[in-house]
């Protein structure tokens, strides 16, 4: 395929009338599926700034598609569509209770992969029964390229993320050095001699990274480039992404260190967006490299489709039938969850602010963080009880909506102190409290936050939960055994809290624990 694309596309024979009406209602069917993976993605795409970039996936599939029609090879129709056909209908009757256990879980990635997984499957086993092998090969990749928008896996995303911010603080503290200026490294966060400067925060990622393997793949197709070269354009990108993050990290510590931590704020969008503009347009630089020296990469097919294209072989009962079960399905979901759908009795509850309290200071939330969050209500302070023992307290609240808490589920102190160079001694499980009439479910933990014992109090409040015994609060701990509960009991997500309470100095768990109730006593207040 070549330069001419677009005017063998205008030149393109047109497609019989009994093909059209053959492929409208199999089109139908894939526009529906394919509206329910986007519908289950895009709260992702349009709050996590990790994942923006998936706004724009599906109009560049449809794009792909477009260019690589116009020089479809020859259908060759299998001898038997048994095989496809009987596939087809497995994952459709796969849909139902993947969408059923998503509808309580929108924070459970490994459903999006399921139903963007499903939604491919579907699209290329219809491309199969279509043309045969030949479109198989050939139109394999737009449908697959969808998947680079679907998110990680939070636990493959957390080690990926975690280990190349230490590598990045790693090289950082290095550069200091060589700089005279001295640095030390704990985790993500780097101690200058102005104070402790965070690598991208301590629980943010590699945006860059996620969005230049899209931009790669892409113009790979767009370019049809042959394998190994895509593949080598992959592995720049890459490359690029490390090095311009290390550049831009490396940029706002010097800044950090010689202005101080406070200077950062008015530095870090612009340096964040420049040195994605310049990844991103060393990369096309790449390709056309690459394209320059590649004349003969061209994946044209030896025989083009003249325009005697196929009908799909697809029975219209069989097809209407599935249009009827995929609605039928997503009328069951909704009904099944708006009949079990109640706020419990243990109903919200709200924070007093302890400002009486010594060196009482109010925490502002960066942007970044509260740009990942998009709670409705929040914020932090610190203050210095009458023991001498510091606090510090974090409060968010979301209304009901699907979105609602996601991102706390896998920003937990377990997860992030960790990375910001402290050490985990103990995760003393979950129990119950009851507050001033409230039931909150608080997991503890035991850091060494360099040599001084930091003890810090969880709370995940969900709505749809009565609290009522250890059980009900344990299936929050977002098992699977608990997620498939949660979803066969219609317990669909409508609004949390969050509360997160650290304390220092406490050498005893129980003298903590029984620390917190009291404060507790203090902060917590019914709705």
């Amino acid at each position: 395929m070549n330069s001419t694309v677009a005017n063998t596309a205008s030149s393109a024979p047109a497609i019989p009338a009994r093909t059209i009406r053959s492929i409208a209602l199999p089109s139908v069917l894939l526009a529906l599926i394919w509206a329910e993976v986007i519908n289950q993605l895009r709260q992702e795409w349009w709050v996590n700034p990790q994942y923006n970039y998936g706004l724009l996936v599906p109009a560049l599939v449809l794009y792909l598609l477009w260019r690589r029609w116009p020089e479809r090879p020859l259908a060759i129709p299998l001898a038997s569509n048994a095989v496809p056909v009987a596939l087809v209908i497995c994952s459709a009757v796969m849909f139902f209770p993947i969408r059923f256990v998503a509808a309580a879980n929108p924070d459970w990635r490994l459903l999006d992969w399921a139903l963007a997984l499903l939604a491919v499957t579907v699209s290329l086993l219809i491309v199969l029964i279509a043309g045969g092998w030949p479109w198989l090969r050939y139109f394999s990749f737009p449908f697959l390229f969808f998947l680079v928008a679907v998110p990680w896996p939070v636990r493959f995303e957390q080690m990926v993320v975690q280990n190349l911010m230490r590598d990045v603080s790693a090289i950082n503290v290095a550069l200091l050095n060589l700089a005279d200026i001295p640095a030390l490294q704990h985790g993500n966060v780097i101690e200058v001699g102005s104070g402790l400067i965070g690598v991208e925060e301590a629980c943010s990622g590699v945006r860059s990274l996620q969005a230049t393997l899209m931009i790669s793949l892409f113009l790979g197709e767009l370019y049809f480039f042959k394998i190994w070269p895509r593949v080598f354009l992959v592995l720049s990108g890459a490359v690029l992404a490390f090095i311009c993050n290390v550049i831009r990290t490396a940029f706002l510590v010097w800044i950090g260190a010689r202005r101080g931590a406070n200077a950062l704020e008015a530095w870090h969008d612009p340096a964040g967006l420049t040195i994605l503009l310049v990844c991103l347009f060393g990369l096309w630089v790449v390709s056309l490299i690459m394209r320059r020296r590649s004349s003969s990469s061209s994946e044209a097919p030896i025989n083009i489709d003249n325009g005697s294209t196929p009908p799909i072989s697809l029975s219209p009962r069989l097809v209407g039938s599935l249009l009827i079960w995929f609605l039928v399905a997503e009328a069951t979901v909704q009904i099944w969850y708006a009949s079990h759908q109640s706020v419990s009795a243990n109903s919200r509850w709200r924070v007093q602010w302890p400002t009486s309290e010594d060196s009482y200071q109010s925490l502002n939330i960066p942007p970044e963080a509260a740009g990942l969050l998009h709670y409705n209500e929040g914020g932090g302070a610190t203050w210095q009880s009458a023991d001498g023992r510091y606090w510090t307290m974090y409060f968010f609240s979301w209304l009901p909506g699907g979105t609602a808490a996601r991102f706390v589920k896998v920003h937990r102190p377990d997860i992030c102190l960790p990375a910001s160079g402290m050490t985990m001694q103990r995760d003393n499980g979950l129990r119950l409290l009851t507050v001033n009439g409230v039931t909150m479910p608080i997991r503890s933990y035991r850091f060494d936050n360099h040599g001084t014992p930091l003890h810090v109090f969880y709370c995940y409040w969900d709505a749809r939960s009565s609290y009522e015994n250890a059980a009900a609060a344990q299936e929050e701990d977002w098992s699977v055994r608990g997620r498939v509960r949660t979803a066969l009991q219609g317990r669909r997500e409508i609004g949390a809290q969050m509360l997160e309470v650290v304390v220092d100095g406490y050498s005893d768990d129980g003298e903590a624990t029984a620390a917190l109730e009291r404060k507790l006593a203090e902060l917590i207040r019914a709705s």
